[in-house]
């Protein structure tokens, strides 16, 4: 399998599907909307057009909103005649099919009651440039930042990279994502005009804690039940490694530690955000312990569901196995279930004037 994450499979679970089942990503955008608003309303735009960017879009769901605000605030400032593009990128793997159907048709698509605004979509990784120098004005993102360029990083004791306590897996991890990170703001800042906002969300984790304890580590049980019951080997077990880190607050700091700056980039601001949890709190409502389990399956097939298919060793069974390892983490979540509670880094990263 190739290192290039535009070619690890699909980018979420398509057909619409991750747009169905992201309520926990919606959540997490929401607590993001107040630096985001700050972010349209001082941004410099000098003369029109104004370019905005939504790295890694996925199925466009949960950019509509702020998409919808930014435009509205920038029509506030500037006046309805100014023509504004929104830009959205993912893999080219994306179900872009399903981002365009929104545009048209979801009840909080920027696209109703509006004029003079230009979507368009690129399929390519944003460890790439994606656009022509100085053409970005604001820039967003949201739960797209953890990926990792590359999935040779490889732990014998979880499905997540960045959940691995081995400390060969962690060095390598944490080596990886320092790397994309400054990758990630070479990259943008050619693209940002000078004075240009770009708002990030991302899973991150304290010292101590990622918030994915529970969920996750209900998912590699049931990896390993499978391998018991000799539906994985051992070294199958091994190469089923979701190449997702998580963050601390210090690692993002870090390439900013020594000017303040970072490829003319300054981190403006630097938060974590404990996220709640909306399976939660329809639980705590209905009792419904089928639907809570139901609810956190789907959610989690949502965004890792195509990745693990893509690295399950037998290629012609992966989709069967995959929905038995769904299947087994259902059953698993109704057991006991309890709160997921993720921790997201907000970052509001500026250009140099």
């Amino acid at each position: 399998m190739s290192d290039d994450p535009s070619e690890r499979g699909s980018a979420m679970e398509g057909g619409g599907f991750y747009n169905r089942h992201s309520a926990m990503q919606a959540t997490g955008a929401a607590a993001l909307l107040a630096l985001w608003e700050d972010a349209y309303r001082t941004v410099d735009i000098g003369q029109g057009p104004v370019t905005i960017v939504d790295f890694g879009s996925s199925q466009g769901r949960n950019s509509m909103i702020p998409m919808h605000i930014a435009i509205d605030g920038l029509r506030d400032r500037l006046g309805p005649s100014v023509p504004i593009e929104i830009v959205h990128t993912d893999l080219p793997s994306n179900d872009f099919t399903a981002l365009f159907e929104a545009l048209a048709t979801d009840p909080n698509s920027y696209m109703i009651g509006t004029s003079g605004v230009f979507p368009f979509a690129i399929g390519r990784s944003y460890f790439a440039q994606l656009l022509p120098p100085k053409r970005v004005h604001l820039g967003w993102s949201a739960w797209a930042l953890q990926w990792m360029s590359t999935s040779v990083v490889k732990a014998q004791d979880h499905i997540l990279a960045g959940m691995s306590a081995l400390p060969s897996v962690v060095s390598a991890v944490e080596k990886q994502q320092a790397s994309d990170w400054r990758c990630f703001l070479k990259l943008r800042s050619e693209e940002m005009r000078p004075g240009a906002k770009l708002v990030a969300g991302f899973t991150a984790r304290t010292a101590t804690a990622t918030g994915w304890e529970w969920l996750l580590g209900e998912l590699w049980s049931a990896a390993g039940e499978m391998g018991k019951d000799g539906m994985f080997s051992e070294e199958e077990l091994n190469q089923i490694t979701i190449p997702i880190g998580l963050r601390t607050l210090e690692d993002i700091k870090a390439p900013f530690v020594h000017s303040g700056y970072f490829a003319d980039l300054r981190l403006e601001h630097l938060g974590l955000i404990h996220v709640s949890d909306p399976c939660w709190e329809e639980f705590e409502t209905s009792g419904d312990k089928a639907t809570f389990a139901r609810c956190h399956a789907d959610m989690t097939r949502a965004w890792s569901g195509p990745v693990i298919t893509s690295l399950i060793a037998d290629i012609r069974r992966g989709p069967q196995l995959a929905s038995e390892l769904f299947a087994r983490f259902e059953r698993r979540l109704l057991q006991v279930p309890r709160p997921h509670r993720p921790y997201m880094a907000a970052v509001v990263l500026s250009k140099r004037p």
